[in-house]
């Protein structure tokens, strides 16, 4: 007869909460998250091809100087991440090229995060990455509204292609094997510094 004071390990395993990262950042960003959509003006009534154009030019103003520390991160040159691969300034401005903007012309964003350290690195990415995985939204109201995709202006909204799901979990994959409990708060931080950044600049860019 089982003795039923003896615990299964099997059971007591079963009931033992794994740290996900992933799920941490989406509860501590929300609120800025939520910022951020507010002033990307996709979806307001009346957008128009220079609202998109004047919105491109403020991603770029933003994207290019902080893949620009990004790269310049030696930590974050682990082929299972594929740093360069995860960098879009190019298309955005060859986005701008074809919307007839001369991309040497737009105001850079000179506040940006701080990008000293690998977590500040994945906390960064994790925004940026994040976008692209929102940008399918996006993507598919510049076709309906503006007929603009990939090929006349609209590249950047739709960077991964039909690959998107496949890229955001690569990178999923890998900052949660590289990321312990007690890094959370500095991924966080750097997520929410990222975001806040971002959303000033938003509000300034012209």
């Amino acid at each position: 007869m089982s003795n039923p004071s003896i615990h299964s390990p099997v059971r007591a395993d079963a009931v033992v909460e794994r740290f996900n990262v992933f799920d941490l950042l989406r509860q501590r960003t929300a609120d800025l998250h939520q910022l951020i959509e507010g002033r990307v003006p996709v979806f307001r009534e009346g957008f128009s091809l220079e609202d998109y154009t004047q919105l491109v030019e403020s991603f770029f103003g933003f994207w290019a100087p902080v893949e620009k520390r990004l790269s310049n991160l030696a930590t974050l040159r682990d082929p299972d991440l594929a740093l360069d691969s995860r960098f879009k300034c190019s298309l955005l401005r060859e986005d701008l090229l074809i919307l007839g903007r001369d991309p040497g012309t737009v105001r850079q964003c000179e506040r940006l995060p701080r990008l000293d350290t690998f977590l500040q690195g994945l906390g960064c990415l994790y925004v940026l990455e994040g976008s692209t995985l929102g940008s399918q939204i996006i993507s598919r109201r510049l076709r309906e509204q503006l007929q603009l995709d990939e090929r006349n202006g609209g590249s950047f909204f739709n960077a991964y292609g039909g690959s998107t799901g496949a890229r955001w979990m690569e990178f999923k994959g890998f900052v949660s094997a590289s990321v312990k409990s007690e890094d959370a708060d500095k991924i966080v931080d750097a997520a929410r510094e990222t975001f806040m950044c971002f959303h000033e600049w938003l509000g300034t860019a012209s």
